[in-house]
């Protein structure tokens, strides 16, 4: 018999965590942004997946140009763990006046850990099994292209281009992944706007699984969406902006399949911190400026008054 499950973490909020599917969307604002991300998979399964990721990326010293970010992860499925660290670097162009490409690589190693002593074996005499702990890193690399402007994007990557793990009796295998994504929003009116997006992801032996979604957002500040995972679960998307700068999401997942009789769902969250002015401080500084600047253009003006009119006073 032949079991498949997932090897790379998986996010419902793919919009807001980007990154961890395409390494090009590195650079692509004009702002660095930190993201913390928590999901917790089938909820009610003893051992069922849990995924912590943070990241930090944005354009190197304000340039329009070139990008750079790092990210670490940590996937607990049962008994094994899977902890990684990227570095990325990414460069973008300008094809048009509308539109950008993204570019990047990123360059990492992954720990995977067995707790053996937590397993529940059948067999006491299995000399594998009676380990303490199997514990290997894996280097890999991998690679994006992100198509992008103002209100849509396309995106393409790969991962996992290192498919080895060498425990010891055993054949462990990491198999690709091949990312792609796309999206488009449509501003209905000054205050409100919907997003379509799709997220396609293959790895063999699972093959295709498309995800569709759709919000609809006011005033760039709250959405509502909902998402569909081919042959998997719907989705039920919520999310905000506090201060401009800090974003929250939720999501939750309720699976169609058989598996829907013994959990209540996936829960994930997502805290956002995008390093921008807020438009007080864009105030303040401008006002600041106009004071310096009228200021400077008063003596100015002192300076250039004729000897006659100074000796008047």
């Amino acid at each position: 018999m032949n079991i498949f499950s997932q090897q790379m973490p998986l996010f419902t909020n793919y919009l807001l965590n980007a990154y961890a599917f395409n390494p090009a969307v590195v650079g692509s604002n004009n702002y660095i942004q930190a993201n913390m991300n928590y999901r917790n998979q089938w909820t009610g399964f003893e051992g069922a997946p849990k995924t912590y990721m943070a990241s930090l990326y944005g354009p190197f010293r304000k340039s329009t140009k070139v990008g750079f970010g790092g990210m670490i992860s940590a996937d607990i499925t049962g008994l094994l763990q899977r902890t990684g660290g990227y570095l990325t670097y990414a460069y973008h162009i300008k094809i048009n006046d509308a539109w950008k490409l993204g570019m990047a690589l990123s360059a990492g190693a992954t720990q995977y850990r067995v707790r053996l002593y937590d397993a529940k074996i059948y067999d006491k005499d299995d000399q594998v099994l009676n380990g303490s702990l199997l514990s290997k890193i894996a280097y890999d690399v991998n690679a994006g292209f992100y198509l992008y402007r103002r209100n849509a994007f396309i995106g393409l990557s790969a991962s996992q281009a290192n498919n080895k793990v060498d425990f010891s009796n055993s054949n462990s295998r990491l198999t690709p992944h091949i990312y792609a994504m796309a999206g488009y929003t449509y501003k209905v009116n000054k205050k409100f706007g919907i997003q379509p997006s799709t997220l396609i992801k293959y790895n063999a032996p699972v093959g295709v699984q498309p995800e569709f979604s759709v919000r609809g957002i006011y005033m760039k500040q709250f959405w509502a969406g909902f998402s569909y995972r081919m042959n998997d679960s719907y989705s039920i998307t919520l999310g905000g902006v506090c201060m401009e700068r800090i974003s929250i999401a939720y999501a939750y997942d309720l699976p169609f399949s058989g598996i829907r009789k013994y959990t209540n769902g996936s829960h994930e969250l997502m805290l956002v911190y995008s390093f921008i002015k807020t438009k007080k401080q864009h105030d303040a500084d401008e006002e600041e400026f106009n004071t310096i600047d009228n200021s400077f253009k008063s003596n100015l003006k002192n300076k250039k008054k004729p000897a006659s009119e100074e000796g008047e006073k």
